[in-house]
């Protein structure tokens, strides 16, 4: 577990410190947090990198907790919440944009990535669709649905909806 929190903390640090700026054919940081079915929350941090006509490549790091009620007291407690399931995983997708607005836009996303829950290796096959809102400085809030099908896990299916923002990265 140590080594995951290394890893984490070191894959933050790079993007902060990458040389980006904030227009057209720029990158930004983002960072979401969703529920997902069943019992599960999601939690993204990435980088995107925006090409021409609001397209982007994403690259991400992604932790999803599964929490259950305790068979001994019958409730959700601390240790059935943060230790039920957990997994993480580093990962790339690819967002082609599919609406365009005035100061919104609308991606298709699919990817995938690779990562753990701590026991076994495990992949994953990511889609779905991201709306983007612009807001001044170049500051972005997005909703996303998600479809994450399963190599290896517990979950075969995730679905649900992640709600986050996106920082501009300048020069």
């Amino acid at each position: 577990m140590k080594n995951i929190k290394i890893l984490f903390l070191l894959l933050c640090l790079s993007f902060i410190s990458t040389e980006m700026n904030a227009q057209a054919n720029s990158n930004r940081i983002s960072l979401g947090i969703g529920a997902l079915y069943e019992r599960g929350f999601d939690f993204t941090i990435g980088v995107e990198h925006e090409t021409k006509h609001h397209n982007a490549w994403e690259y991400f790091a992604n932790g999803y907790i599964k929490y259950a009620k305790d068979p001994r007291v019958g409730h959700i407690t601390k240790d059935s919440f943060w230790k039920h399931y957990r997994t993480w995983g580093v990962g790339a997708a690819y967002k082609p944009c599919v609406v365009r607005g005035k100061n919104h836009y609308g991606n298709i996303r699919f990817g995938g990535s690779i990562g753990s829950d701590t026991h076994e290796f495990l992949g994953w096959v990511h889609a779905g669709y991201e709306h983007n809102y612009s807001l001044r400085k170049g500051w972005q809030i997005y909703w996303q649905v998600k479809t994450d099908l399963c190599i290896n896990g517990k979950d075969l299916f995730r679905t649900g909806i992640v709600l986050g923002f996106k920082i501009p990265t300048s020069n």
